[in-house]
């Protein structure tokens, strides 16, 4: 009796398995998605505001400095708008390398939950070998004990 019963443990421990890896490679599936859906939103809504409010400040900045009469193109104008526009061009450099980097962190996590899943599959396969063993050795345990080795 043991024998079946080894058997069927084996099988429903490789199916558990495969039930939990299905979840965890539809856990990944969902963060690749959200990764996607966060740069996604960053490239459509946040960069062309940052870009909006980056333009106002530069051409506010500019304005300012001509309406007090000094020549923008020379001297210390000049070098105070290009140090402003260099702030803008870094602040934007740092906005999108942030946002890859959350991006490609979501991508990590979905790569590191697929190979979890494939180490679940794995656990299930060898459950259920292990399974074939012990039911062979039930089998010929109890051959033994009723004298047919």
């Amino acid at each position: 009796m043991s024998f079946f019963g080894d058997l069927l443990a084996g099988q429903a421990a490789q199916k558990a398995s495969n039930y939990n890896a299905s979840l965890m490679e539809r856990d990944a599936k969902v963060k690749e998605q959200n990764a996607e859906q966060g740069y996604k939103v960053f490239e459509q809504y946040d960069l062309p505001k940052f870009n909006y409010y980056a333009e106002r400040q530069q051409s506010t900045l500019e304005n300012q400095i001509a309406g007090s009469g000094v020549e923008i193109g020379t001297g210390t104008a000049f070098d105070i708008i290009a140090e402003n526009q260099y702030m803008i061009d870094t602040d934007r450099d740092m906005a999108v390398y942030n946002a890859e980097v959350v991006k490609e962190r979501g991508f990590n996590d979905a790569i590191m939950t697929r190979a979890s899943a494939n180490v679940e599959r794995f656990r299930g396969r060898v459950a259920k070998r292990a399974s074939y063993f012990k039911a062979a050795d039930s089998l010929l345990t109890g051959g033994k004990k009723m004298g047919y080795f």
